[in-house]
């Protein structure tokens, strides 16, 4: 019981917050300069989502592990420890409110689907994607061209294969087995009549290459490549090589795939972004871009959008998304993130592209900074009603004393 009161003296002590905020600030600093280097995904991966980090050498505490301290510190200190009277009851507020600020970003943290929506004028898209994770889909395809079922070979397999590696893939469900022999997470694609390709080591599938890139700064700039081969339950192996494709994202087409034939029906292989269905679907009505003149700086870019029930409403709700204002409906945000085209020209056609967070604590940090506000307001008032009732006893004091001189 002694080490316990012990460890609870520690955990609510001034000097663990003191010192916890001091390494906060130390980690919120190196991060935001390795951020140059890292890119803004695998910084916060590094310094704010870990434990333990280090930087040049130097050991230091995650933003998660301080996180930790700082709430279990308040928790004890500023709300075990603390006397309760009804003048800290103020106080008392205010550090709920930062506890429940605390509980909001874990729950960001461990909750929340971020990705993106890419459409031109009169697309409808009902599914967001992944900046960063990839998946292989195995589609069934039917006579007339189109996917009837899909299986997938998740993100979580697809992370902890490399270059090197070989990984095999089967399923009751498929006629045939798929083995992964390489895996790289960023790579180009080369034709072997390419000068590049001339010394690249590696099998040539149908006279290409597979050529390794370094990884991007930023993840979702990545576009991966594998060897994969496809293995019948009778017949020959054959080998095919799938790619990300392209290093800008077009929503007018889609990822080209493999086509094969196995047991006599039609199979299509896909390296995709990962997906996933959102409660909505956005059609792009109308792209407005201005630049600020005689520059190419976008001055504003906003989307005029209609939020449908389903893919096939013909009518829903118009709703205009602009930078610094965004849509949300039914738990999700829409952002207007950015635009891009693929078309050369003087009156080139823009696509939209919006972010979309499926965040279930998108508010309370809102909800969190108010409840603080009320309590540190109250705690103001009361000190300021305090220290006028101090003054105007010592002028009354002064006075009598006065008087009693008198």
């Amino acid at each position: 019981m002694r080490f316990l009161y012990k460890l609870y003296k520690i955990l609510s002590s001034y000097w663990l917050a003191a010192v916890t905020l001091f390494f906060m600030t130390v980690v919120t600093l190196v991060g935001t300069l390795d951020q140059v280097d890292l890119g803004l995904w695998e910084a916060k991966q590094r310094y704010f989502h870990s434990f333990f980090t280090s930087y040049k050498g130097i050991p230091l505490p995650g933003g998660l592990l301080l996180m930790m301290l700082l709430f279990v510190n308040m928790v004890f200190g500023g709300m075990v420890h603390v006397r309760k009277k009804w003048r800290g009851l103020p106080l008392l507020i205010s550090h709920f409110g930062m506890l429940f600020l605390l509980v909001s970003g874990f729950v960001t943290w461990t909750q929340t689907r971020d990705g993106f929506v890419a459409v031109y004028a009169g697309q409808v898209s009902d599914r967001a994607q992944s900046y960063r994770d990839w998946q292989i889909e195995i589609l069934e395809v039917n006579e007339e061209g189109q996917a009837t079922k899909a299986h997938t070979i998740p993100t979580e397999v697809l992370a902890k294969l490399g270059p090197t590696d070989s990984r095999k893939c089967m399923s009751d469900a498929l006629p045939f087995s798929l083995t992964i022999d390489r895996w790289f997470e960023n790579a180009a694609v080369l034709p072997t009549s390419a000068p590049l390709a001339a010394d690249l080591p590696g099998k040539v599938i149908d006279g290409f290459k597979v050529k390794a890139e370094k990884g991007a700064k930023e993840r979702s700039r990545n576009f991966p490549a594998c060897y994969l081969t496809i293995r019948p339950e009778s017949g020959e192996a054959s080998e095919v090589i799938l790619w990300g494709l392209s290093a800008k994202y077009d929503p007018r087409t889609s990822t080209s795939a493999y086509t094969f034939e196995v047991a006599g029906r039609q199979w299509a292989l896909q390296l995709v972004k990962k997906s996933w269905p959102i409660a909505f679907a956005i059609r792009l009505d109308r792209f407005l871009y201005e630049k600020h003149p005689g520059t190419m700086t976008p001055k504003n870019f906003e989307s005029r959008i209609t939020r449908l029930d389903s893919l096939d409403a013909a009518e829903g709700k118009r709703v205009a998304i602009q930078m610094n204002k965004p849509m949300r409906h039914d738990g999700f945000v829409v952002f207007q993130e950015s635009y891009g085209t693929r078309d050369k020209g003087p009156d080139p056609e823009y696509y939209s592209q919006f972010a979309v967070s499926d965040n279930p604590a998108d508010q309370w940090p809102l909800y969190a900074l108010i409840v603080t506000g009320v309590g540190l307001t109250l705690h103001f008032i009361m000190k300021l009603v305090g220290f006028k009732g101090a003054a105007e006893r010592n002028r009354r004091q002064r006075r009598e004393a006065s008087a009693n001189l008198d």
